[in-house]
């Protein structure tokens, strides 16, 4: 019993984590999901560290010595809490914003994660000695129950009811319970005398029929899953905001496959598997290109299955490949190598050499190539009987057929969807492209961020200057920009660059400031667009988190006086929970001056935000009028605005009654962020 509480407990604490240390990072690193990204590349290579250091263990001949090891680390790694992660002062580097989260996770939690990633094969390890347990394997599925039970409860139970820093003072609790547990099967276990190397005499001749050379195979396929993994999770939050819940889901299809496969072999029947996993290969292209098309229900759930049937397939054939259990800890060390590798393709390598999510069909495609290759090898092997061999074959051809189905399907996808790109260009903060499109009744260019427009322009000399889109002249944002310039020059501060559009409202003498997270938006609009060269107000651009820089500019400079705040910082097609917080709002309200304009763009298909930003305006005491500006034949996007203020002069003008909606927020509709506690699920439209 203390070995089956012990692994599960440690698997429970390694999952739990994760969401809570990516959530903690958000702040920090403007809100993306390639935070989660960098964090599952923290997680896989303290995994594989771990894995290593259990094996390493192992090989030491007596027992006794490895549990006083392993016992006196893990108490000494109770010295490492609290934990606490980013907590001091994180200066953005735009070259690899993902080492400064692997540093800051190692710094606040490294040691105890690193125990915790060991202890599910050196248990096993351990349980295997005992003569009358034979099968560890079945730990294996007890250590991914723990971990899928730790991922689910998050965004049901923890996150909508806990601040981040009590969840990691709870975990830190737990952990203290795993240190007694430990202890515990180390007592059980310290001065008995297991037949160790009797143990290993007694199952080298007990070798697998196809273990020989399957190394590589077990390398691959563990490689595959985490690439479909993390790029599912990509995809899937691209245009839908990068809740935990979002995060997590992947990461239990994922354990959930594994638990499958490795609890009973019969469950994985290759044929049934297959065909479900090639049916969804081309759904997935689809998905790829015109999923935001659908709502996000049908996203999540068109993802999930592509993901669930490819993970099968992999698992599926990593079961089959297991070694017998004198060689656990190798075959898990294996896998922990081949997840790193997958972690680093999909969050380092990929950014660098592709312009868009590309990993995500890669990931397809490496599923075809490996599952034929097993093929192919089992059929080569002398032992394989021929009915299988017949079975193999036919399978082998059929993946084939459906890898060239695949790609010839990608690639003519692909030259259409892009035929019109002028700009490509990809960084730790999301892609971009620009295009131009003729069949509007004027040429028109327009930048998106992954499939969302963030701003249009128009190609023709005579209307170039003329803001379009979410910023035109009967919009919110553009009544409370040309009310205020009435009478007066005025500064306007703007998070979020996009094209710049807002600039076109700036006359001679007024200053412009956008801030701007992502150094390739700027790169885009000054060389594709000329909003802000055309611009008559003086304008700059002050690259990194707004919420941050602005933090630093108070507490070096005081406030910047701004007459009219605009916050338009899209992360896609969402915008950064840090923004939306209490703290946040009132970091702005020091920056304004005291009748200024916070204006904010909520316009978003998948969040009401509109409750959210009337209840944080209620806290800081200030009125919020709302602006719903409906999209028609000549305006493509719906434009909802929203403007937070005391100023009784734009609360009292004509223009301003007549246009803005009535909107009176319910006891029941508050909804409340802060940076300590957020919960994206409360803001969903269902």
């Amino acid at each position: 019993m203390k070995f089956l509480v012990t692994i599960f407990l440690s698997s429970f604490l390694l999952f739990q984590i994760q969401p809570i240390l990516a959530k903690m990072a958000l702040p920090f690193f403007g809100g993306g999901a390639a935070i989660w990204t960098a964090c599952m590349l923290f997680f896989q290579l303290f995994l594989l560290l771990g894995y290593l250091y259990s094996h390493c263990l192992t090989k030491l001949s007596n027992l006794n010595h490895q549990v006083i090891i392993h016992c006196t680390l893990v108490g000494t790694s109770l010295f490492c809490l609290p934990i606490s992660p980013f907590v001091g002062e994180i200066s953005l580097g735009w070259q690899a914003p993902q080492l400064e989260i692997i540093f800051s996770l190692l710094i606040g939690i490294g040691f105890p994660y690193f125990l915790l990633s060991s202890t599910a094969p050196l248990i096993q390890k351990w349980y295997s000695h005992i003569p009358e347990n034979n099968e560890p394997y079945r730990l294996y599925s007890l250590s991914n129950l723990g971990s899928l039970l730790a991922l689910l409860s998050y965004p049901f139970l923890i996150e909508p009811v806990l601040s981040t820093d009590l969840q990691a003072g709870i975990w830190s609790i737990g952990y203290g319970v795993f240190t007694i547990f430990i202890f515990l099967t180390g007592y059980q276990l310290h001065g008995n005398k297991f037949e160790h190397s009797k143990v290993i005499a007694s199952n080298e001749n007990l070798e697998t029929p196809y273990e020989s050379g399957n190394i590589l195979l077990w390398l691959l396929f563990s490689a595959a899953s985490v690439i479909l993994m993390v790029s599912t999770t990509s995809a899937m939050t691209q245009n839908i905001p990068p809740t935990p819940f979002l995060w997590i889901l992947p990461l239990c299809i994922y354990l959930l496959t594994y638990i499958i496969c490795f609890n009973n072999d019969k469950w994985y029947v290759r044929k049934y598997w297959f065909v479900f996993f090639a049916g969804c290969s081309l759904a997935a292209i689809l998905m790829f290109y015109i999923g935001t098309q659908f709502n996000i229900f049908v996203q999540v759930t068109v993802y999930s299955l592509i993901l669930f049937f490819a993970c099968m397939l992999c698992h599926g054939e990593l079961a089959r490949l297991k070694p017998n259990k004198n060689r656990l800890t190798l075959f898990y060390l294996i896998m922990a190598l081949g997840g790193v590798l997958g972690s680093i393709f999909t969050s380092i390598v990929a950014e660098k050499i592709f312009t868009q999510y590309y990993e995500f069909p890669v990931g397809i495609a490496l599923v075809y190539l490996l599952f034929t290759y097993s093929l192919w090898k089992e059929n080569a092997h002398k032992n394989t009987v021929k009915l299988v061999k017949k079975q193999n074959l036919y399978l082998g051809v059929a993946s084939a057929v459906g890898l060239l189905a695949f790609s010839l399907y990608f690639v003519k996808l692909n030259n259409l969807y892009y035929q019109d790109d002028i700009y490509n260009s990809r960084n730790f903060y999301g892609t971009l492209t620009v295009k131009d499109f003729n069949e509007f009744e004027q040429p028109t260019r327009m930048l998106f961020d992954g499939a969302t427009s963030h701003g249009t322009q128009s190609l023709s000399s005579t209307s170039s200057n003329i803001p379009t889109s979410y910023y035109r002249f009967d919009t919110g944002v553009s009544l409370a920009l040309q009310l205020r310039s009435a009478n007066s020059l005025k500064k306007v501060g703007v998070i979020g660059l996009g094209t710049g559009t807002l600039a076109a409202y700036g006359n001679s003498g007024d200053d412009y400031v956008f801030y701007e997270l992502n150094p390739n938006v700027e790169v885009a609009a000054k060389n594709h667009f000329s909003y802000l060269s055309n611009s008559k107000a003086d304008v700059s651009v002050r690259l990194g988190d707004a919420r941050i820089t602005l933090q630093k500019e108070y507490e070096k400079n005081g406030s910047q006086h701004y007459q009219v705040l605009v916050v338009d910082a899209f992360s896609s097609d969402s915008i950064p929970v840090h923004l939306l917080t209490l703290e946040a709002f009132q970091l702005y309200w020091k920056h304004l001056t005291d009748d200024g304009l916070l204006v904010l763009h909520i316009s978003n298909n998948h969040l009401d935000l509109l409750p959210l930003v009337a209840t944080l305006a209620e806290k800081v005491g200030k009125q919020m009028q709302h602006f719903y500006s409906a999209s028609d034949d000549a305006n493509e996007h719906t434009a909802e605005w929203v403007v937070v203020t005391n100023n009784s002069d734009f609360y009292e003008n004509e223009e301003i009654q007549r246009r803005a909606t009535y909107f009176k927020l319910k006891k029941e509709q508050q909804v409340l962020w802060t940076d300590a506690h957020s919960n994206l699920l409360s803001v969903i439209k269902f």
